[in-house]
Order: structure tokens, then C-alpha cells, then sequence
């Protein structure tokens, strides 16, 4: 399997053992899986049945394994993506796993460093009906030691959801509401 290096700014793979135009080829499918071959030949200066069968090519060596649709349940009106942290008893762990794995409002759930400790990842419908299904995982759950849960803001950087991270600057003033002027400080 041929080498994949990320660009310093990570916006561009480039796989060794591959040329130019296939690296072009690639980098265009990740942007738009969905560019009809004529398009790719016009931004890499081949026709369409020369990049149709470049992709062909790399279909055929398993560089490319498919096109997806990119789906962010997360988006779905009113609902909202959430975060659970629960440490279990050693004897319960197996118990709380498989009671997350039941709930349809869980999507991931990972098994972290620490004592029993578990991190999960869902969407609910709203924060009423999160705060009612922690609170009752919690009451219903033996051998449950601590449970919380943290709701997303916002997303900086999802390499799965192609959201890159953005330097962004704000001035400190800018953070407490204000221009600082007339404000008292105690000393």
C-alpha cells in the first residue's frame, strides 16, 4: 500500500508512488465525490475517458474504496450532540456498556483511560430529553460511580465531518462583553 502524507497546512494528501494528476484526481474526489469525470479532465487537463480510467485504476489497487454521503445527524432540526462521562464499578462495566449500546439516542461510545471509565457520544432531540435520560441511565444503572454530560457548542475541527480548524483572533476585551473602558477593577 503506497505511503500517504498529509501537506504541512493539511489541506493536501499526496500518496507516494503515484503521480501528479492521480494526486490531483484524488484531492478533487475528496472535495466533490460527486465531480462528473469531464470535470476532473478539465482541472487536470486529461479527457474524460483518460480520468475514468485513472480512477478505475485506483479503485482496482484500493487507494479509493468507495464514495459517501456525508451525513451530520448533529444537523437535524432541534437536535443536539452531547457528551457522557460515566466511571462504573469494575463489576459493572460490561452492564453500563451494554445498556448505552441499547439507547438509540447514543451514537459512540469508547472506553477511555482511568479506573472504569467510559465516554459516549449522542444526539438527542433536546436538552430536556437528555437531562431525563442521564438522569434516569444514572438512577437506573447499578454500580454507576460518577455521571456527566456536556452539550456541543460548537465544532472547531472534525477531520470525519471535513471541519477544519480556523485561527481565529478575539480581543480580550472583546471576551468580557465590553471595551474595558469604565470598568472597575479591584486592587
Amino acid at each position: 500500500m503506497p505511503n500517504i502524507e498529509i501537506g504541512s497546512k493539511g489541506e493536501q494528501m499526496e500518496i507516494s508512488g503515484l503521480d501528479d494528476i492521480d494526486n490531483r484526481i484524488i484531492e478533487l474526489l475528496r472535495e466533490n465525490a460527486r465531480m462528473s469525470y469531464s470535470e476532473i479532465g478539465n482541472a487536470v487537463g486529461k479527457s474524460r475517458v483518460a480520468v475514468k480510467t485513472r480512477i478505475d485504476q485506483l479503485e482496482k489497487k484500493g487507494i479509493i474504496r468507495g464514495y459517501h454521503a456525508e451525513i451530520d445527524a448533529g444537523a437535524e432540526p432541534g437536535g443536539i450532540r452531547f457528551f457522557l462521562d460515566i466511571e462504573t464499578e469494575p463489576q459493572c462495566y460490561e452492564e453500563v456498556l451494554m445498556k448505552l449500546s441499547l439507547s438509540k439516542l447514543i451514537h459512540k461510545i469508547y472506553g477511555t483511560s482511568g479506573e472504569c471509565h467510559i465516554h459516549a457520544i449522542g444526539i438527542a432531540p433536546n436538552s430536556e430529553t437528555l437531562g431525563s435520560y442521564a438522569g434516569h441511565l444514572y438512577r437506573s444503572t447499578k454500580g454507576m460511580r460518577r455521571l456527566s454530560w456536556q452539550i456541543l457548542i460548537t465544532t472547531y475541527k472534525d477531520m470525519e465531518r471535513g471541519v477544519e480548524y480556523e485561527i481565529r483572533h478575539q480581543e480580550h476585551d472583546d471576551l468580557e462583553g465590553g471595551s474595558g473602558e469604565g470598568r472597575k477593577t479591584e486592587s
